[in-house]
């Protein structure tokens, strides 16, 4: 008791450890792991384009992106996704876990999560910051009007959302167990964004503190000109591509994980099942008979030949007018056997 009292945790019985081990355990594993990979990739997806800026810059401290994005990209616009990502994802059920142990050697061998899967997340963020930062600086650079959005507001603020679009994609692609938590925090995480852009670009907000607030309508600009939004649909497109491919084909040409095999072990199980249904109905006259007990004499040459016994119809007395109504087709089985039979006319001469 003592013991147990001292320790972290305690088992009641052994046989707990089974589904601790390859139920609990393997999910807390793969949503770690899927935590931390995914949470690499969104931050270098948009804080990356801050080193690209700085090449244009000549490296001083002026930041593309808003001073309010900075703070509340990872504590809010990003967050929720992630958390839903790292508290309910699943690959297989319990019931599977349980089923197929070797499902549990996956963590043991450190698939989800190494230093590959690390360098693949920084790749591809970078690849992320490259297209929303150099994509927009082509689209939006060279641009003379009335209504044209080139200004340094502007162009962070189309960066900014373009990444925020793009990291909301990917999580969507990422997720492979869908709940109403994890679509609510995709919604709320937009809606939240919308929220406080709106709060920190308000144009009362920069008279209050121009240099709390230094960007006054920016994505109010940016999303009157169709030519911004265009941008912001391109930039996620095409990074919403090269990761579709990737995916793609890595599920077609590399060897399928251990789950998939047994996923396809299971289907194959089930198609090889034949079950054993009859076609008649039980009612059916022309279902044959057959008989597990012995049966008096009279019925060996209708089973040996197969023969159906069928039911006769007993016929039902008419009703007319409160009276049943005579006649032989209204006569019971029984009653049709037994009726005396009319005797015919030489019967009747030799009688007399």
């Amino acid at each position: 008791m003592q013991a147990v009292q001292c320790s972290d945790y305690a088992l009641a019985q052994f046989c707990y450890l089974q589904r601790l081990l390859f139920v609990h355990g393997k999910w807390s594993y793969l949503r770690i792991c899927k935590f931390l990979r995914y949470f690499f990739f969104k931050t270098f997806a948009g804080m990356m384009v801050q080193i690209w800026f700085a090449f244009y810059t000549g490296f001083t401290a002026q930041p593309l992106l808003e001073g309010w994005f900075l703070a509340l990209y990872n504590v809010i616009y990003t967050s929720f996704p992630v958390l839903c990502l790292g508290l309910f994802e699943q690959d297989v059920n319990a019931k599977k876990s349980l089923q197929f142990p070797e499902l549990y050697k996956a963590g043991q061998k450190d698939l989800f999560f190494n230093f590959g899967i690390f360098f693949v997340s920084f790749i591809h963020g970078s690849f992320v910051s490259l297209v929303n930062f150099y994509v927009t600086m082509w689209a939006m650079g060279d641009r003379s009007g009335i209504r044209v959005t080139g200004d340094y507001q502007s162009f962070g603020m189309i960066v900014a959302t373009s990444a925020i679009l793009t990291v909301m994609a990917e999580i969507m692609l990422e997720m492979k167990f869908w709940t109403v938590f994890s679509s609510l925090a995709i919604l709320i995480s937009l809606l939240l964004y919308c929220l406080f852009t709106y709060i920190t670009q308000n144009f009362l907000a920069y008279r209050t503190s121009p240099q709390m607030f230094p960007f006054p309508e920016a994505t109010r600009n940016a999303l009157t000109d169709p030519t911004a939004v265009l941008v912001m649909l391109l930039c996620v497109v095409v990074n919403i591509i090269p990761s579709l491919a990737v995916r793609f084909l890595y599920n077609t040409i590399s060897p399928p994980t251990m789950s998939e095999m047994f996923q396809v072990r299971e289907i194959q199980k089930k198609q090889s099942m034949v079950e054993l249904t009859s076609h008649n109905s039980r009612n059916s006259l022309l279902r044959r008979s057959s008989y597990a007990f012995s049966h008096k004499e009279g019925y060996a040459h209708l089973i040996a030949k197969g023969a159906s016994l069928r039911s006769k119809r007993i016929p039902v007395r008419r009703q007319l007018n409160g009276f049943y109504s005579p006649g032989k087709d209204n006569l019971l089985p029984t009653e049709i056997n037994t009726a005396p039979k009319e005797a015919s006319a030489e019967q009747k001469v030799q009688i007399i």
